[in-house]
């Protein structure tokens, strides 16, 4: 996967994290929020936006 395909990715799970995250602040309070950024943050990572090595 090339840097500019990694970026894209990454940029959208930080979009669907950030508006996961006010949802779930809207909804739920503020105990929600950690655990949606958890999870929002894992599955970016899942699905190849991390910065780390190139596979």
């Amino acid at each position: 996967m090339d840097q500019k395909a990694r970026l894209v990715r990454l940029g959208i799970g930080m979009a669907a994290t950030l508006a996961a995250t006010l949802l779930a602040a809207v909804l739920f309070g503020s105990l929600a929020v950690p655990l949606v950024l958890a999870v929002g943050l894992g599955a970016t990572l899942l699905a190849g936006g991390g910065l780390g090595r190139k596979g």
